[in-house]
């Protein structure tokens, strides 16, 4: 992954970065960026969850996901994460791999349940 755009990226703008991820075998993972003067908010904007059917007990299996990965998550399901220029891209990373372990998670109980 490269993020050599940063130093044109616009305030306020979000910036879709695609990673190596996916979601199942063809839905790769883009992880949305948006520039906040010096930091910066890196976020999967829910799609682990929507993708998954946002599942009733969601909100659940989405707080212990992001514990394990010291990442955090939101009302609207979106995983989420603030940084600075210089741990951007270890934490696009961490973002992209916490939304999909969650999505995986959340597809293995609706599984499970059923």
């Amino acid at each position: 992954m490269n993020l050599e755009l940063v130093e044109g990226w616009v305030e306020g703008e979000d910036v879709a970065v695609p990673t190596d991820r996916r979601y199942g075998p063809e839905q790769r993972v883009e992880v949305v960026v948006r520039k906040r003067g010096w930091r910066f908010d890196v976020s999967d904007d829910g799609r682990a969850v929507e993708l998954a059917g946002r599942p009733t007990d969601w909100e659940e299996v989405a707080e212990r996901v992001v514990a394990e990965h010291a990442i955090n998550v939101n009302r609207r399901g979106a995983v989420f994460v603030q940084s600075n220029e210089q741990r951007l891209e270890s934490l696009v990373e961490r973002v992209a791999e916490c939304s999909v372990a969650l999505y995986e998670e959340l597809l293995d109980r609706e599984l499970g349940s059923a």
